[in-house]
């Protein structure tokens, strides 16, 4: 198993608020899009990233099952946090095989982050001789590091090596990354994690001047027994007690230093109670964006039930069309018998034309007895005639129900492409 954190993020913000905090509590390293990151895991001995949802236009879910497929990684643990993922959405992504071991959301305290990841990362060791690890060289600066370091380091270089000192108390490591002192636990404010990072490095450097300042004192001694024996000529003992004044100059001067260490850790104590304020402010902050959460779930819930209604309506206009279908489908299939029946009436009337003329050619000499029925058949032929325009009268009102119904169908198509467009407003209005 790995001892690294990998932050997968491209907010600022987030990693402004947070990189510090994290830093001091795990070895941690940032990357800002998905692009490399599974090569990066392989090779870097990480325990766990901490992936957001939304880097690089929503692709923490895709990354979180990359990771979770890789065979060289099945003992890597995965964290998600989102800035607008929500319960139902996570209780979805639980259910997949490519599911993360931890889900957090946006905005949450550098505190509270750092607990929840305390268990899948260990926590950071801290180097006895740069309590400040990373952390030296960011924001604070280097110059009241060279302060403290150079008067404490120097009585050693000078002077001959003493004796060995009592071993000094280790500073207590806890879970959280920062170190722990019996004399700053009771009146340590609860105030921010970079604030209280600095308290307990300031007393790793008192331990450490502790240190310094009894070795300087055994060298002291060590110097007046040199002093005080025979063997040693005057030149000896002058350079010897030049030795010890520079020693004591050199402990004047960290003493200083570290008095100048106490007002700026007042002055990082009254930062800390004005950044209490602002987190008040922040917190009266988020409590108005609650209600502004609330007011637009409650508006996305009346969108929701106007979708529903859209799309209601459109079913409604659907099985209306699948009627007018239907109805149209019967109407050609009544013109289709009329056309047959029109046909038939046309074959009949050739036939009886042809029928009429065999009949007036046979009959050439029986014209007076056959006028009768002569007239009978011409007022059969229009009779039938009569029919047939009956008929085509029936034929052109089909077509014009017909026109009629293709007119209302068209009008019904209308009607569809306007709720089509505000269903897609709906949609528009749902995804705002």
């Amino acid at each position: 198993m790995g001892l690294r954190l990998l932050l997968v993020d491209s907010d600022r913000s987030f990693l402004k608020e947070h990189q510090v905090s994290l830093e001091a509590a795990f070895d941690l390293e940032v990357a800002k899009s998905p692009e490399g990151v599974a090569a990066r895991l392989e090779q870097g001995h990480f325990a766990a990233v901490l992936i957001c949802v939304e880097v690089a236009d929503n692709k923490g879910y895709a990354l979180c099952s990359t990771l979770r497929k890789h065979p060289a990684l099945s003992g890597l643990k995965i964290a998600l946090i989102s800035a607008k993922a929500t319960e139902e959405e996570y209780r979805r992504h639980r259910s997949l095989k490519g599911r993360a071991d931890l889900y957090l959301n946006k905005p949450i305290a550098p505190s509270a982050l750092v607990a929840a990841l305390s268990p899948l990362v260990p926590s950071r060791t801290v180097d006895p001789d740069n309590p400040l690890g990373d952390l030296g060289d960011t924001e604070l600066g280097d110059d009241w590091l060279d302060v403290l370091k150079g008067p404490a380091v120097a009585p050693a270089a000078a002077s001959a090596p003493p004796p060995p000192a009592p071993a000094s108390p280790a500073p207590v490591v806890p879970a959280m990354g920062r170190l722990e002192n019996p004399e700053t636990r009771a009146t340590a404010p609860t105030d921010t994690p970079r604030a209280r990072l600095l308290e307990a490095q300031i007393d790793a450097l008192r331990d450490e001047l502790r240190s310094k300042d009894q070795r300087l004192r055994e060298a002291e001694g060590e110097l007046q027994r040199r002093i005080g024996s025979t063997t040693l000529n005057l030149d000896e003992a002058a350079a010897a007690s030049r030795e010890a004044q520079a020693l004591k100059t050199r402990l004047a001067e960290a003493e200083a230093a570290l008095a100048t260490r106490d007002r700026e850790l007042a002055d990082h104590k009254e930062k800390s109670h004005v950044l209490q304020l602002n987190l008040a402010g922040l917190e009266v902050a988020m409590q108005g964006q609650e209600r502004d959460l609330t007011e637009l779930g409650a508006r996305l819930r009346q969108a929701e039930a106007e979708f529903e209604a859209s799309r209601i309506r459109i079913q409604e206009g659907e099985q209306q069309i699948q009627t007018l279908h239907e109805q149209l489908q019967e109407r050609q299939e009544e013109v289709t018998r009329l056309t047959v029946q029109v046909g038939g009436l046309h074959q009949r009337l050739d036939e009886s034309t042809v029928q009429h003329d065999g009949e007036r050619l046979e009959l050439m000499n029986g014209l007076d007895q056959k006028d009768a029925e002569l007239a009978r058949l011409a007022q059969s032929l229009a009779e039938q005639r009569e029919a047939q325009a009956v008929l085509e009268r029936e034929k052109q009102a089909a077509y014009g129900q017909l026109s009629e119904h293709r007119d209302r169908l068209r009008n019904l198509d209308t009607l569809l492409r306007e709720v089509q467009e505000h269903l897609r407003r709906g949609s528009d209005l749902a995804k705002g």
